[in-house]
């Protein structure tokens, strides 16, 4: 296999060095892991993959908290051109998703 040329030099989009640094930001600001996991979308060749984002709390047992936070998409899709951005939208979504548990605010007073 060769290389062609100019395939190690920067493009105008998001890359994987932006994708790690979005998982490490979520998971440092709601205490937590931040998992990216991707699959194939259902059985054959069909040459899709399933992206699924996922946070794991750190609660202690009892708490009225959900212990994890999850989001997904199917990829390839029409609003991203490489693997990496549709990467960093599920994650942008998953970070929305943990929002929505801080404005439950019934959950812990």
């Amino acid at each position: 296999m060769t290389r062609k040329p100019g395939w190690e030099q920067s493009t105008s989009g998001p890359d994987w060095m932006d994708v790690m640094g979005m998982m490490m930001a979520i998971q440092s600001l709601h205490s937590g892991n931040v998992a990216l996991i991707l699959s194939p979308d259902g059985t054959g060749a069909s040459g899709g993959l399933d992206v699924a984002g996922s946070m794991l709390f750190d609660v202690l047992p009892g708490s009225s908290l959900p212990d994890s936070v999850s989001t997904r998409s199917g990829w390839p899709c029409d609003k991203h051109a490489t693997l990496a951005a549709h990467a960093l939208s599920v994650l942008y979504e998953l970070d929305h998703e943990i929002s929505k548990i801080y404005k439950n605010e019934s959950l812990w007073k």
